[in-house]
């Protein structure tokens, strides 16, 4: 597998491609490490290159072509202890909406946080901006979440944790990248990446978001509640087939136990 594509195969919140070595060669440790704590430097990079166009969209339910534009920056602006340590490690280059999806490349350094691009392109190529006429022709309400505050924080939450997890971890995900060209194809498992524990270690950052959000009813929410909160777990939950699937929510429970945020109608059904 070529490079490039495996690096967006393993470390992006939305590619779902079938990789399999990732469990074989993955630590059952990591399951257990401790979400890092970086909402002020999520907070930061959303309200700096994100919030006036999301506020706007959510204002006037309409995209236009100016918005979302190209940036970058760079891991040195982060404040939180563990990004601040990172950084010192591995400094990364941030990208803003430079590629389309959200992935963190250790090979050449690149975090990139990006609105769908695609979800962009239809709602002004089909609807002329309007995000709500785009979600009625798709029959689908999912595109309107899209561009919300918790969709785009869980999208800098979760490939933040990627870069600080692979670079106070001996460069772990690193590790396996190389690992995996060298397989090639030889995969036994043949279980999609986004089922694995490095992705659930990742994906616990989308939901702490969304906890965010929604904490005072946080606990009237059933599971499948929060899976239609999200466009990300949402597509994920029903790309897996149902063997796959009941795996998944079982270890995403787990973990999500551990760091007190399974909510009492999710914990008891």
């Amino acid at each position: 597998m070529e490079l490039r594509k495996l690096i967006r195969a393993i470390i992006n919140e939305s590619f779902n491609e079938n990789v399999s070595f990732l469990d074989e060669y993955s630590s059952d440790k990591l399951i257990d490490e401790a979400l890092a704590d970086v909402d002020n430097d999520v907070d930061f990079l959303y309200d700096t290159y994100f919030k006036e166009d999301i506020d706007t969209i959510q204002k006037t339910g309409t995209i236009t072509r100016d918005m979302f534009q190209k940036n970058q920056t760079s891991t040195s602006v982060l404040k939180e202890f563990e990004s601040v340590k990172a950084d010192e490690i591995n400094r990364c280059l941030i990208t803003i909406n430079l590629s389309n999806g959200n992935f963190y490349n250790p090979f050449d350094k690149i975090i990139n946080i990006s609105v769908n691009e695609s979800a962009v392109d239809y709602v002004i190529s089909y609807s002329n901006g309007d995000l709500k006429k785009a979600a009625m022709s798709l029959e689908d309400d999912r595109i309107i979440s899209e561009f919300t505050e918790e969709k785009v924080k869980g999208s800098i939450h979760h490939e933040l944790s990627h870069w600080i997890d692979d670079t106070l971890h001996n460069q772990h995900i690193k590790r396996r990248l190389i690992k995996a060209k060298e397989l090639g194809t030889k995969n036994k498992k043949n279980e999609p990446i986004n089922s694995s524990k490095l992705e659930i270690q990742a994906q616990i950052h989308n939901i702490k978001q969304l906890y965010n959000k929604y904490r005072d009813i946080w606990n009237t929410l059933s599971f499948e509640d929060l899976i239609n909160l999200s466009p990300t777990l949402n597509a994920l939950y029903n790309s897996f087939n149902y063997e796959i699937r009941h795996k998944w929510v079982k270890n995403i429970k787990t973990r999500m136990y551990r760091e007190g945020l399974l909510g009492k109608k999710m914990f008891n059904e």
